[in-house]
């Protein structure tokens, strides 16, 4: 069956994807660096800087997709490997988890609401910067959630 993840067939055009993938971003990266150093307005890079962030973050991760699908990552398939903690570091990191996620939660609502006082203000970055925040906090969430699901799963093994 043609895409089936246990080929080595798909694990050749997945690594082919993600270092595709690793190329071309490799070009934004230097057009968003040559951007950043002609730009002269300080809100125009600070805008611009804040991609850039971004864009080397992603141009890693990908880098250690692309790696991890060739299978020379030293560690095999999958790196980082989904989280699978023994049940006792589980159920001692299980609360903590469940906390922040709360918090992430009650930021998201903060948020809205600051989003909402500062709509309006004449010229001001601010309610963008609130709501970049915002859609960091929901990747927060995203990311306690599946945290959370497996801590759950792994404290209930023991």
């Amino acid at each position: 069956m043609a895409g089936r993840r246990d080929t080595n067939e798909w694990w050749v055009k997945i690594a082919h994807a993600f270092e595709t993938h690793v190329r071309e971003e490799t070009r934004f990266l230097a057009a968003y660096e040559e951007l950043c150093q002609g730009v002269d307005d300080p809100g125009t890079r600070f805008l611009v800087e804040l991609i850039l962030e971004d864009e080397r973050r992603h141009h890693g991760i990908f880098e250690r997709l692309a790696s991890s699908a060739r299978g020379d990552d030293g560690i095999g398939v999958l790196s980082p490997p989904a989280p699978h903690p023994s049940p006792a570091e589980a159920r001692a990191i299980l609360a903590p988890t469940r906390e922040f996620l709360e918090a992430e939660l009650e930021d998201r609502r903060h948020l809205r609401t600051l989003a909402k006082e500062v709509d309006g203000v004449a010229d001001s970055l601010w309610r963008l910067l609130i709501e970049l925040m915002d859609l960091d906090t929901r990747k927060h969430v995203m990311i306690l959630e599946f945290l959370r699901d497996r801590l759950t799963e792994s404290a209930a093994e023991g």
